[in-house]
């Protein structure tokens, strides 16, 4: 795993290109690169939404540390990987395609770069802005990632990774807005600030 080359692919990521997703999808040495890479950048969605707690205080400092970044991080990565899981699932069952679960994984890895842009949700008045737009990149670049690792038709990409997506945005919804959980893990406090918009 070297450092060098995943920031490159990184900052190619962030110019849009999605060529990257081409590189990864069959080298199996990016499984281990692809995941550490999604599990940072959820955890940098977290600590924006930790950022954000602390410039709008409404609790104490302990519960958001450990249900907005600990946890909501924790939770947010996993759900990713469940919404990778449901793309395989409706890739392989739904449309029959022939899809390569790990190539999957290490594509959408690196996809979920646009959660860093979270970080910075605790810009005062616009932080809006960088709680939303990182969903609308994510669900594009798990386009991208998807059509590299299965060669689909499009419009099954699209459909395979709507219902992933949906799935993990429900989810994590849901645990943001629930009164029976008032402290449970926001999705990376997420989910919480949006629904929180009112």
């Amino acid at each position: 795993m070297d450092p060098n080359v995943i920031m490159n692919r990184l900052i190619r990521l962030a110019k849009l290109d999605t060529t990257v997703f081409d590189e990864v999808r069959d080298d199996e040495r990016e499984l281990v690169p692809a995941v550490v890479v999604a599990v940072v950048c959820a955890f940098l969605a977290g600590l924006g939404a930790l950022l954000w707690s602390k410039i709008v205080p409404d609790g104490d400092l302990h519960s958001t540390v450990v249900n907005q970044f600990i946890l909501g991080s924790i939770f947010l990565a996993v759900l990713y990987g469940v919404a990778a899981l449901v793309v395989y699932v409706v890739m392989a069952q739904m449309y029959r395609i022939q899809a390569d679960l790990m190539a999957i994984i290490r594509t959408m890895g690196y996809a979920a770069f646009p959660l860093a842009i979270c970080v910075l949700m605790f810009i005062p008045l616009i932080f809006p802005l960088f709680a939303i737009v990182p969903l609308a990149l994510l669900f594009v670049m798990m386009i991208y990632a998807v059509q590299s690792a299965t060669g689909a038709d499009s419009g099954q990409v699209v459909v395979a990774v709507t219902i992933g997506f949906s799935v993990m945005v429900l989810v994590l919804g849901i645990i943001a807005v629930s009164p029976n959980l008032p402290d449970a893990p926001m999705g990376a406090g997420l989910f919480g600030i949006l629904f929180g918009l009112n």
